[in-house]
Order: structure tokens, then sequence, then C-alpha cells
């Protein structure tokens, strides 16, 4: 009897990453701290309220529309707040702009970006997440060395949202 032929099934893969950059600017524009780009988490039920229900259509979807600082520990898998982010003070809009494809393999990136301007507060922050408003599960975070920002200096935040997509 003959052997049939394996037959190869075609794979997809999507991947998704996160990137943030936080920024302490002092009153005459020089940096005075900078946490360089960091990889964050994109935790469970950013997954799932940010995504899988955007897809499905679904009434508890969320759509990102604030960032916030947060002077907490480590982010977990499973977290719902950003860690000692309740100071609403902390929370920011976030102003978004799209990066399209430059080539097939490049992916699509979601940039957001916001500041805190001088005054708002003296605080210390370790961490900073991606959320849909004050109160609510975020979508993702990171966490870096704990800095002190002083109320005459200004935070500046860069996060982008990779997705990737592939085939084979």
């Amino acid at each position: 009897m003959a052997r049939k032929k394996k037959v190869s099934h075609p794979t997809a893969g999507l991947s998704l990453h996160g990137f943030f950059r936080v920024a302490i600017v002092d009153p005459d524009g020089t940096i005075a701290g900078d946490t360089g780009v960091q990889h964050n988490l994109i935790v469970d039920g950013g997954l799932t309220n940010y995504l899988t229900y955007v897809f499905a259509a679904s009434a508890g979807s969320s759509v990102i529309g604030m960032a916030a600082l947060g002077s907490g520990s480590l982010v977990a898998t499973n977290a719902t707040i950003i860690p000692n982010a309740q100071n609403t003070s902390l929370y920011k809009t976030v102003s978004k702009t799209y990066i399209t494809r430059a080539a097939s393999d490049a992916g699509d990136t979601a940039r957001y970006l916001a500041t805190w301007a001088s005054g708002t507060s003296t605080a210390n922050i370790s961490n900073v997440g991606l959320v849909a408003t004050t109160g609510v599960a975020f979508f993702c975070g990171g966490t870096y060395a704990s800095s002190s920002v002083a109320s005459n200096q200004a935070i500046n935040l860069t996060y982008d949202v990779v997705f990737l997509a592939s085939a084979s």
C-alpha cells in the first residue's frame, strides 16, 4: 500500500508587545530621569477586556483612554489595578497616534502619549500602565526603578503597543 503524503497546514501567529518610556523633565527642559525603553506586561484582564471582547463586540469591552503612574511593586499577570495608583492626579488622558506597516513584517503600532505638567504634585513613581478610565481594570503595565518627582518637574510618557502577524 502506498504511503499518504504528509500534508503541512499553514500556521499563523499574532504577537502583541508593549513598550514604555517615562521621562522626568526639569523646568529648564533638561531630562532629570529617564527609564529608557522598557518592555511591559499585558495582564490577563487586559487581554480579555481590551482585545478579546473588542473583537467579539462585547458589552464588557474597554478602550484605552488614560495612562496612570503608580508607586507600587511589580505588576502581576492577574493584577486588576496599577499598584498604588489611587491618586487621581496620577491619571492622565492619553493622546493616540497610529503607526502603520512600513513592510509586511514590520507590524503595526499604536502609540499613546501623556504629559503630567509641573505643579501636579510631588510623588514617588515606579510603575505605569494604560487603562480605559480611573478605577477600572487596566490593559498593561510595567515597573521601573523608583523615582522621586518634585512639584516643579513634568513627566512625559510614550507607550507603544506593537502588533505583529506572521504566517507560514
